[in-house]
């Protein structure tokens, strides 16, 4: 063993001495003759980890373990971390300090004549005052991903003492996880004014933007935003560091919600381009995310793809958090069911859910329980998926606040295909009472009640709208309108939604929304006596919505084929697309559909 450091430590925050170099884990900084290098949060873990274990050689599938858990990284991401080390202790002559064991791994060795010195543990510290059995709970329950034992853990340190501040701010990541982040904003008020008083500027920032994560969860803009202008003051005058990229971010994700999309697109440029700027993978990921859902709402809906797609790939290749992880798929996933793009949204869930099974994660569990359950019920188990849904309302009105209303209104959408009009209804005056906005279902469900006036004044509303939900579903709302204009008798207005809709061909790339077009053509088709011209839009409509995988759409497509088949006098093509229809399995919960059936049914037979 090295005799110029000392013998092994608990985990806690300590400084360690050697050469011209001095490593500060509770500031995270790395000085240079007493300037600051700027690492990279994981090169900056390695090191940390290398120097933590320096009696010996550590594999690379520890360190892999203990600073990726979780994640599926590949080889480069660990080498290029001990390289960037490396590269920034060159700046002092130490850059053979970190030595490669060929099929070993990685040990560091101190120069000669070092002088160590151990300060700030914060194992003692809470040992001094508190429970350091509780705080090695936490930490084990966080390596097992076991968010709510992590959560009673911290909580049970704080009590007996406090916890220092990595510890406090770990605390703070782990209960936004668990949907429990109400439990720490005290504790993170109180430690970002200590923090600021203290003159540890970065510390207050870290604090501060955990704390407009989780107002922002909460739906609280206000304080949000007061939040993030408080952080700014601490972080302007730094040198470029993830905590200005996470504060980007947050930005952006604000300014999404409060409908101010060119902000968003604005402030996710500047997240993207400080993480890669700062070879961050985690900042970088949130930027590509939400660039794609700004460039999403805005209309460039190709161009959001791509930076989704970015973003999967920067997670396959590894060296990404697991909540940052979690926090790409749940935008991605949004955005494709918003755009009703369901093969996307379908291949997007699967993944979600296979990452959570194989990382442990449990982080989102609510939100990735509401996709999981649209999906469902866009593949055909109505009953199931609603029942799924109903709970699933229950468990974000704690975990996650802005999604609650957003279940109520998937609720509204199946109960209304399932023929439940006044379940429906109810679920999407529960949404609109939670600030979710339920269109277009809510104008369906008042087409169904013989209330067209009312449905197209609504529609025209949500398409005037700046919230970013509704930008995304704009070519659902236009295909809504069709229907509700013709309707009330406004044949105009129905042409005219019709254009927009033509006039942006990305904006129907989704198979599902090129099934609806075609049944909002077909309708004005039939309007305008073009019946062959109806019926041929009517069958397209039926591929589209099979090739999806989307039965209850696929059933209203055929049945009102059917009615215009009839219509039109091909009784024998009526009749075959009854017996399709009778073939499809989801059709027992398409309550709303059996009595046209059964319309038809005497008709031909008679």
């Amino acid at each position: 063993m090295d005799a110029s450091l000392p013998p092994p430590t608990p985990p806690g925050a300590r400084r360690w001495r050697f050469g011209a170099c001095e490593l500060d884990e509770a500031r995270r900084a790395l000085l240079v003759q007493g300037r600051e290098v700027l690492l990279q949060p994981r090169v900056f873990e390695v090191l940390c980890y290398l120097v933590r274990h320096r009696d010996r050689v550590v594999p690379k599938e520890e360190l892999l373990a203990a600073l990726w858990p979780g994640s599926v990284v590949v080889d480069n991401a660990l080498q290029r971390s001990v390289s960037l080390a490396r590269a920034a202790l060159a700046e002092a002559g130490l850059g053979q300090a970190v030595r490669t064991y060929a099929r070993l791994g990685y040990r560091f060795c101190a120069p000669e004549g070092a002088e160590p010195e151990a300060e700030g543990d914060a194992s003692a510290a809470v040992a001094a005052g508190g429970d350091e059995g509780a705080l090695a709970e936490a930490r084990a329950a966080c390596a097992r991903c076991d968010w709510d034992a992590a959560c009673e853990a911290y909580a049970r340190a704080q009590a007996h003492g406090g916890l220092p501040p990595e510890e406090l701010l770990a605390w703070g990541r782990v209960a936004i996880s668990a949907g429990q982040g109400a439990s720490v904003l005290e504790p993170l008020e109180r430690a970002a004014a200590r923090q600021a008083e203290a003159g540890d500027a970065l510390g207050a920032a870290r604090a501060v933007l955990l704390l407009v994560q989780i107002r922002t969860d909460r739906m609280e803009p206000a304080l949000a935003g007061g939040l993030l202008r408080r952080a700014v003051r601490w972080l302007d005058g730094l040198p470029p560091c993830a905590e200005q990229g996470h504060h980007a971010w947050m930005s952006s994700r604000l300014a999404l919600a409060l409908g101010d999309l060119g902000a968003s697109l604005r402030h996710a440029d500047a997240a993207l381009a400080l993480g890669r700027a700062l070879g961050n993978a985690d900042v970088e990921c949130l930027g590509l995310a939400y660039r794609g859902q700004a460039l999403m709402a805005l209309g460039d809906y190709a161009a959001a793809c791509e930076q989704h797609e970015e973003a999967a790939a920067a997670i396959r290749l590894g060296g990404v958090s697991l909540w940052v992880v979690g926090w790409v798929y749940c935008s991605v996933i949004t955005a494709s069911r918003n755009r009703c793009d369901w093969l996307r949204a379908m291949q997007w869930t699967q993944a979600f859910a296979d990452w959570c099974r194989a990382s442990r994660m449990t982080a989102f569990p609510g939100t990735c329980r509401l996709y999981c359950a649209e999906v469902r019920g866009v593949r055909g188990d109505l009953v199931a998926a609603a029942d799924e849904v109903h709970r699933t309302a229950a468990l974000l009105a704690q975990a996650a606040p802005w999604a609650e209303g957003d279940a109520y209104r998937v609720l509204g959408d199946i109960r209304l295909t399932c023929g439940d009009l006044a379940g429906a209804e109810a679920a999407f005056r529960r949404a609109h009472a939670l600030g979710w906005e339920p269109q277009p279902g809510l104008a369906r469900l008042q087409l169904a009640q013989g209330q067209p006036q009312q449905a197209l004044r609504g529609l025209e509303r949500a398409l005037g709208d700046s919230n970013w939900a509704l930008c995304e579903r704009r070519a659902q709302l236009l295909c809504a309108l069709v229907h509700a204009a013709l309707a009330a008798g406004e044949a105009e207005r129905a042409r005219e939604a019709l254009r927009l809709l033509e006039a942006d061909p990305p904006l129907l790339a989704p198979q599902a929304l090129q099934g609806l077009a075609a049944q909002a053509r077909a309708e004005l088709d039939w309007h305008e006596q073009r019946h062959a011209e109806a019926i041929q839009q009517l069958r397209q409509a039926v591929r589209h919505w099979h090739a999806v995988g989307a039965p209850a759409g696929e059933a209203e497509a055929r049945v009102r084929l059917a009615e215009c088949l009839r219509a039109d006098g091909d009784l024998a093509a009526a009749e075959l697309e009854l017996y399709a229809l009778e073939s499809n399995p989801v059709l027992a919960a398409v309550a709303g559909l059996h009595g046209r059936m059964a319309a038809l049914r005497a008709t031909l037979k008679g």
